[in-house]
């Protein structure tokens, strides 16, 4: 979907994005229901907002449209960032600042091009397991300091 389409549905509901899909792709509601393999009637009521999306349908505009479905349930937190960008962003800076803050507690003095690495490889680990959190929330700075160990 582009990004022009994306804005103007970013504070509307999902029959609005529905909406935006389907005019993206140039369809009438008659063949969007088709594509979906619902009745028009249906498609409409969930264009309108006048019905929950179930998950298997969800699944279809995934399949036929390639719409992220998070996109399609919330819309967009701020112009063109899905919630899921938006949250992966900010965990990115939050392992970033935690590096930069542990370089400077250890008085380390780090190449820029292995610092980067070795957020990269903090964010790698982050999306398998959260494993750069503690109960608190705060970053393990243990494992931070290892990672860097390797670097400094």
């Amino acid at each position: 979907m582009q990004l022009e389409s994306r804005l103007h549905m970013a504070d509307q509901g999902m029959g609005h994005r529905l909406s935006a899909i389907r005019r993206q792709e140039k369809l009438s509601q008659e063949e969007m229901a088709e594509r979906l393999q619902v009745s028009r009637s249906a498609y409409q009521y969930y264009e309108r907002g006048e019905r929950d999306l179930p998950g298997s349908l969800l699944l279809k505009v995934f399949q036929e449209f390639k719409a992220d479905p998070l996109w399609v349930l919330e819309g967009d937190l701020e112009p063109g960032l899905s919630r899921r960008e938006w949250n992966m962003a900010r965990a990115y800076r939050k392992i970033g600042m935690a590096v930069e803050h542990r370089i400077n507690d250890r008085g380390l003095t780090v190449p820029n091009e292995k610092k980067w690495n070795a957020i990269d490889f903090l964010f790698g680990e982050f999306l398998k397991a959260d494993q750069l959190n503690k109960n608190d929330g705060g970053p393990d700075t243990q494992r931070i300091d290892s990672i860097l160990g390797l670097v400094a």
